[in-house]
Formats: C-alpha cells, structure tokens, sequence
C-alpha cells in the first residue's frame, strides 16, 4: 500500500469482512445441514468450510476486530510518513542539485538522508510555520499513539498521557496534512523532468 486511500480502503475491507462473519455465526448452526441440498453436500465437502462451527467464527471475527483499530492507525501512519518523507525529498532533491561547492553539496546530501532515514519529527518541524499548530498537534498525537501501538502497548508511567486515536481520526488528520504539502508547480515540474528527461 503505497497511499493512505489505499492503506484506508484495506481497513474498511477488513472490518466489514469481520462484521460480516460475525453475523453469518449467528445463523450457521441454524443452517439445514441435516437435510439433502447441493449446496449443503457443496459446503460439507469444502476443505475450508467444512469443519468450521459457529463459536469459532464469532471468536476469530472478534480477534479480528479486538486489534483492527490499532493496526490500522499503525499502517496508516507508516504509510503517511513514508508519503511525507518522499515528498520533502521530491521538493528539497532539485535545491541540493543545484549546488556547486563540495561542501555544500555534502551538506545537501546529509539533509536528504535525514529527510529518508531521520527521525520523523525532526522531519515535521519545520511546517509548524506552514501549517497551523492544531494540525500539527493532532498528527503529532497520530505518531505517539502509533509509537505506542508499534512498541507493545506497554503500560504508561504515571506522568504519561496518550490520547486515544480512532482509524476514522488518524485518517482525516493525516490526509489533510499531506495536503498541505503538495509540491509547488515548477518543483513538480522539475522534479518529473529529471525523472523523464527528453529524449
């Protein structure tokens, strides 16, 4: 998954699959599997099907959904850090480019490899000028939350806070963060011509 519609679009997929399993429980038992039907001889000879039982579909849907929110907020947000970090790269590459002192230049390469592989908060920074501050805030409460998730859940210390965050939230926080950063015209521009220079 490569975009947040995407890493969305798997989320809403997973949990309406589970929701769907859920409620197919509650009738299973109550299916004729007694009686002389195709379809019932085509389920009782499925590989698959065939040994399943209710209790156990209800308890895997109920897995499912028990750690689906907080494994999507964790995909989501992997998947935006990755879409930020190749953005900034795509509008600082073109500026380094242009530099001609060997110093500078290896300036220029150590900032695009801590825009690559830094620390992503050092990446974020330096919008908190661009972009208004509760924005930034509630990204920031996305990445610690994530943080959380990524690291075991383990329990908070006493001073510690940790705003809970729904997939729906993280979802809406971040794309419109990402709007924000669309690259300028001529950077975009730029940038594509480099990749496809005429021929």
């Amino acid at each position: 998954m490569k975009t947040l519609d995407e890493a969305w679009a798997w989320y809403r997929a997973v949990a309406e699959r589970a929701k769907r399993l859920t409620h197919l429980a509650k009738f299973w038992d109550g299916f004729p599997w007694d009686q002389e039907h195709d379809w019932v001889e085509q389920v009782a000879r499925d590989s698959v099907l065939r040994q399943v039982a209710a209790n156990q579909m209800e308890k895997d849907a109920q897995l499912v959904t028990n750690e689906l929110d907080d494994l999507a907020v964790l995909l989501l947000f992997s998947v935006f850090e990755a879409n930020v970090r190749d953005l900034v790269e795509m509008q600082v590459r073109p500026e380094v480019d242009k530099l001609l002192h060997p110093a500078l230049r290896s300036a220029g390469e150590d900032v695009l490899q801590a825009i690559t592989e830094g620390s992503f908060f050092r990446v974020l920074e330096p919008f908190k000028s661009q972009v208004s501050h509760y924005l930034i805030e509630t990204v920031n409460q996305v990445r610690r939350y994530r943080n959380w998730v990524a690291h075991g859940r383990r329990p908070l210390k006493e001073d510690e806070q940790l705003a809970s965050v729904q997939p729906i939230e993280a979802y809406q926080r971040l794309k419109r963060f990402l709007e924000h950063l669309a690259p300028p015209p001529n950077v975009a521009e730029e940038a594509q011509a480099q990749e496809h220079p005429p021929t």
